[in-house]
């Protein structure tokens, strides 16, 4: 319950930020890299806080993003380019991305990552939506541009397990995603971000990226806890996200200093 309350403060506080910066024009577009987060196209229920994120928003957010970005493949966000580099990735593995966010990727020519529920393969999320079946993961493992990465085994909250189950839903779920589709698996995502010192531990043994938290990609950024922005949320709170003031501020509340 506490938790839920901050969560929702600190979405309130954020999209005011946003309102002022599209009025004012505090905030400049970030020269940091970044890395966006995405989860379902198709309706609400496979997005946080009820959003709705369909094509058409994913279309206009890349085009934004093209104008100002390079578009390029998640290990390459640790590396500066001529201009500020994005990875897209995608969250739960949700039969929407072949469907529909695939050919609004084709559109711009950009790679993405798609983190992928080794257990739930051709099931439901507990709101009835369909989860990749074992046909489009075989063909997305064999797509350009397209790489499968590790959600774990049941989508588990990692802070909140023991040694051993840890490296099971870590472990566990890259072994059995590559023993049934043939795959490299080297990329993670931290269910909820949540995340301890023993499954980073596990996860930096395991895999050589991973995702977690909010935040743009500092210049001295772990390649196992690398941040990301929720492209999700309504237009002028991503673009103030973007912007060095928001990281300012971000990293301000943490106690943390640039890098």
């Amino acid at each position: 319950m506490i938790g839920d309350v901050v969560a929702a403060g600190k979405a309130a506080s954020w999209r005011l930020c946003a309102a002022f910066d599209a009025y004012l024009h505090v905030g400049t577009p970030g020269t940091r890299n970044a890395v966006m987060m995405y989860h379902s196209l198709d309706g609400e229920e496979g997005n946080a806080a009820g959003r709705r994120f369909d094509p058409e928003a994913l279309r206009a957010q890349l085009a934004w993003l093209d104008a100002r970005y390079e578009f390029v493949d998640l290990p390459a966000v640790l590396d500066a380019g001529t201009t500020p580099r994005v990875a897209l990735t995608f969250d739960d593995g949700y039969r929407d991305f072949r469907t529909h966010a695939l050919p609004v990727l084709r559109e711009f020519d950009a790679p993405a990552t798609v983190f992928v529920i080794a257990d739930r393969v051709g099931g439901l999320s507990d709101n009835g939506v369909p989860y990749l079946d074992a046909d489009d993961v075989a063909a997305l493992g064999d797509a350009e541009r397209i790489t499968v990465g590790n959600h774990t085994r049941t989508h588990a909250h990692l802070d909140r397990l023991d040694p051993d189950a840890v490296r099971d839903e870590v472990v566990g779920a890259k072994e059995r995603l590559e023993s049934r589709f043939g795959l490299d698996v080297t990329r993670f995502c931290y269910p909820y971000g949540d995340h301890s010192p023993t499954a980073v531990d596990v996860v930096r043994e395991s895999h050589d990226y991973a995702t977690a938290g909010d935040g743009l990609v500092g210049r001295r950024a772990d390649p196992a806890l690398l941040p990301r922005i929720d492209g999700a949320q309504p237009p002028s709170v991503v673009r103030w996200e973007l912007t060095g003031a928001a990281e300012r501020l971000r990293r301000a509340v943490r106690g943390e200093g640039l890098s």
